[in-house]
């Protein structure tokens, strides 16, 4: 019998509802600079860290695409919306924590959103109490759908990875959590 010694949980989308949000930052930021998302690029990149972004990115739109500029008037424009709206938890988030912790059950975190930006919202969320470990997508070469950063969170803990429940809620983590 396969038994559970601890949780791996994606962040954005399934643990705090950030995707609406990201999708209309990505828009509103890249039609500041004139270039146009549509909802298959949105979700090609849905649960991939900045590096697979950054060349998904320049696939489409070319080398002369201005990466940087557009990461940071969009982080401009993140830190600006969370300066006035809360964070949204999913429903059910802090009882699954306290759950886990309860029965000393380590949940980390595995985002493929860099430190700097996943850390703050972990903070602003209010569950740092609640998770025992983070890895965040610039602590892994490859993101997801490789299986990298659902082993280093396991290899982190101390723990089998083939004991690790993974929760996901993208195709790419997904793919990641079964490899």
């Amino acid at each position: 019998m396969l038994e559970l010694n601890a949780v791996i949980f994606d962040m954005d989308g399934l643990m705090i509802d950030t995707e609406p949000v990201g999708k209309m930052l990505v828009k509103t930021s890249h039609e500041r600079f004139g270039y146009e998302i549509t909802e298959d690029m949105f979700y090609h990149l849905i649960g991939t860290n900045e590096k697979t972004s950054k060349a998904y990115y320049h696939s489409v739109f070319g080398e002369d695409y201005p990466y940087q500029k557009i990461k940071d008037y969009r982080e401009q424009l993140r830190n600006e919306y969370f300066r006035t709206h809360p964070i949204e938890i999913k429903k059910g988030l802090y009882d699954l924590l306290e759950y886990l912790k309860e029965h000393e059950i380590p949940a980390v975190v595995a985002t493929s959103t860099e430190r700097k930006r996943a850390s703050r919202l972990i903070h602003m969320s209010g569950i740092e109490h609640l998770i025992s470990n983070a890895i965040y997508g610039d602590m892994v070469e490859r993101g997801k759908p490789e299986p990298d950063i659902f082993l280093k969170a396991a290899e982190l803990i101390g723990q089998d990875p083939k004991e690790c429940l993974v929760l996901e809620d993208s195709a790419p983590g997904l793919l990641a959590g079964k490899a």
